[in-house]
């Protein structure tokens, strides 16, 4: 009885052996296996999307508001822009260092005669190991000629840091962030700075330089 069954439990797992057999050369005659290095096309979907509160503001001066959106995806912090139409315009993902991280303003600024600026503060968490620090920074999402498609990225500098280590070692800074034309050339500058550290953002052929 035990012999009989095996050879049924054998013969039931060789017959779906032989279904998986022929679906596979099947798919290979007809071609519908991925070639190499070309993978299966799996989309990849967000388990869990959260869209905070949009700012409205008409960014490229033809009367008619765009939708700045901040979104959680996953964790991870996102700036999406939309039309009027709610199709997106731009998004970008925002790399922060620790937990409960969020964007918690945006400033609009005019840079120059053809550059404007989304100025996009974000609370980088809170990082916690034998110590505890807590950092905030900006991102500059630019653009030239009112062309939002063609908007660029720059990481700025650390605008808040708070640490607490042993042993009772603790300090704050708060750094004041300023937009203004320092050198009158007819483009702003974003400066950072807190008490005698200062940190200057200059927008120079396409990009942002810090110094």
């Amino acid at each position: 009885m035990v012999q009989q069954s095996l050879v049924l439990i054998i013969l039931l797992f060789s017959g779906l052996s032989f279904g998986q057999d022929e679906r596979y050369y099947r798919q290979i005659l007809t071609g519908e296996l991925p070639k190499m290095n070309e993978g299966y096309g799996q989309i990849l979907t967000n388990q869990f999307s959260v869209a905070g509160p949009s700012y409205k503001i008409d960014l490229n001066d033809d009367g008619v508001e765009e939708s700045i959106v901040p979104e959680k995806r996953d964790g991870v912090d996102w700036i999406v822009i939309k039309n009027s139409q709610e199709t997106i315009l731009f998004e970008t993902k925002i790399v922060v260092m620790g937990t409960g991280s969020a964007i918690y303003k945006i400033r609009f600024v005019q840079i120059s005669k053809i550059l404007k600026a989304l100025v996009v503060f974000i609370d980088e968490g809170i990082i916690v190991s034998k110590k505890t620090q807590s950092t905030a920074r900006f991102v500059v999402l630019s653009f030239e000629n009112n062309d939002l498609k063609k908007m660029s990225v720059a990481i700025g500098p650390h605008i808040f840091h708070e640490l607490e280590a042993q042993r009772d070692q603790y300090y704050r800074r708060d750094y004041q962030v300023n937009i203004y034309d320092i050198d009158q050339d007819g483009s702003r500058e974003i400066v950072v700075q807190y008490n005698h550290i200062q940190r200057i953002m200059r927008y120079e052929n396409g990009i942002w330089n810090r110094y």
